[in-house]
């Protein structure tokens, strides 16, 4: 996020996660011996250690380390995309005058109370979808006869959804991309609800959570992750985006229960209760700062307007 052209780029990074999803079905497809498959994943994270070779972010090195660490690094991006001579000696770069008396820590994140209520907006959020996501996949009956093959049919659809959603936010903008999934989540859930027979063995049930949880929840989950790293500044993003997964894994822990007491027992009181929370996140949602088009912000004290677009410069 920070090394690339902000106002242009859109989430690829949720794209390949999606990707990502679908390959390590494919995994497990193949791979039937429990003892192949986390020798096949130890290796494709030995081959994570590439990323000891990125360098460090010229954003975070501007707040923390001065201006001139933080250009010989803009000059090393640049050899390696064979344009070292293009920007040789334009490069000016003023480091805040806030250099190193900010911390990235969570109390630094407590103590100033706009970025905490916007932050405590987007933890709302990551907690949202996370409750979603695990909870329509428990109450999704298998689309295949095999475990595998339909974890491969739901990450297969993810990527033409995350494709849709890249396009979105870059045309309509974050927020208003956000609240479209919510929507969708939301219309989703009423149909879910009526549980009606389809045909082929399928219900208004089945087909709502299989478009709500790869539409609305994943899309959502796309947007929420470029905000929470567009909207604050370098000194505590790496914070807060951590602090928010934390907030995920605690929707992830409560969605199972929900939907292992009320899935038979009154299924539509669980739908329900998705449908207000969703509601909520869209209440939310709309008081959320638009960061589309924004330059990312170095410090807490200055704003986007004032920060320098690294990479365009």
């Amino acid at each position: 996020m920070e090394v690339c052209y902000i106002s242009k780029m859109p989430p690829l990074q949720s794209i390949f996660s999606m990707v990502g999803g679908f390959t390590l079905g494919g995994i497990y497809y193949y791979f039937s011996s429990w003892k192949a498959i986390p020798l096949v994943n130890a290796g494709l994270m030995f081959c994570g250690l590439i990323c000891l070779a990125l360098p460090e972010s010229p954003h975070w090195l501007l707040t923390n380390s001065g201006a001139e660490v933080a250009t010989e690094v803009l000059i090393k991006m640049a050899r390696w995309n064979g344009c070292e001579e293009k920007v040789a000696g334009k490069i000016q770069l003023i480091a805040p005058d806030t250099k190193n008396k900010e911390g990235g820590d969570v109390m630094t994140l407590l103590r100033n109370r706009d970025y905490l209520l916007v932050s405590l907006q987007l933890f709302y959020q990551w907690f949202l979808v996370s409750v979603l996501s695990y909870g329509f996949l428990y109450s999704l009956d298998k689309i295949a006869g095999d475990l595998v093959v339909n974890f491969l049919i739901m990450s297969s659809i993810s990527v033409p959804f995350a494709l849709l959603t890249t396009a979105v936010m870059s045309y309509i903008g974050r927020r208003s991309a956000l609240i479209l999934n919510w929507s969708v989540v939301i219309v989703c859930c009423g149909i879910a609800m009526l549980r009606l027979n389809i045909g082929w063995g399928w219900t208004t049930e089945r087909f709502a959570v299989v478009i709500g949880s790869k539409w609305g929840v994943v899309s959502s989950w796309m947007v929420v992750y470029c905000l929470t790293n567009e909207a604050l500044p370098t000194s505590i993003r790496a914070t807060a985006s951590s602090t928010g997964s934390i907030f995920g894994r605690v929707g992830a822990f409560i969605a199972p229960f929900v939907v292992k007491h009320l899935r038979k027992s009154n299924f539509r009181m669980m739908y329900g209760i998705f449908i207000g929370l969703t509601v909520l996140g869209m209440i939310i949602g709309r008081t959320l700062p638009e960061t589309k088009g924004r330059n990312l912000q170095e410090t807490m004290e200055t704003d986007s307007e004032s920060d320098v677009d690294i990479v365009k410069h």
